[in-house]
């Protein structure tokens, strides 16, 4: 599956590189993950109602800091898979610039859709949902979502609306009436 990435989650943390140093019996490299969070007494928590996060390893290059630069990029991946009682999305290796992509990352809020219901019915069937926070009136939701799929909050109805011309990129745009 080829994911492009248009926005993370909030929360990064990192596992450090394993070497035989520290670990006789293991050489691994460090790895970051990404999630949801929100606000709470003034810091960035994962309150999550559906727990998962994303998975990239250090040895492609990246780096938080530098997270903006990989917006719009495509990475190969095996698409979301449940780990340890977790949703997981790896994204192994970046591919060549002009990649068409499978589906798109989206990180969601209600600043994009309004509120979200997620006891109604508000992601269409092909979207998988990566993570889900929510709490103190605020939510992040991590969602991949394939081309004209669709989510749903207070706002209304909004499409993935991908660009002809740039194919890593995909735009949420409000569904008319």
């Amino acid at each position: 599956m080829l994911v492009a990435v248009q926005s993370f989650g909030s929360i990064w943390t990192a596992r450090g590189a394993i070497t035989k140093a520290n670990c006789e019996n293991s050489a691994r490299r460090g790895a970051y993950y990404n999630t949801t969070g929100v606000l709470a007494g003034g810091k960035l928590r994962n309150r999550s109602c559906l727990y998962g996060y994303i998975r990239v390893d250090e040895c492609s290059g990246f780096h938080p800091r530098l997270a903006d630069r990989l917006i719009h990029r495509v990475y190969e991946s095996q698409g979301v898979s449940v780990w340890d009682g977790g949703n997981k999305l790896f994204l192994r290796q970046l591919t060549a610039a002009g990649t068409r992509p499978d589906v798109y990352l989206f990180r969601i809020r209600p600043a994009d859709t309004g509120w979200i219901d997620r006891e109604g019915v508000w992601k269409c069937d092909a979207a998988q949902v990566v993570s889900f926070s929510e709490g103190n009136g605020q939510q992040e939701a991590l969602i991949v979502l394939p081309p004209f799929g669709w989510v749903r909050g207070t706002q209304g109805t909004f499409c993935v609306d991908p660009r002809r011309d740039r194919p890593g990129i995909a735009v949420l745009s409000r569904a008319e009436r």
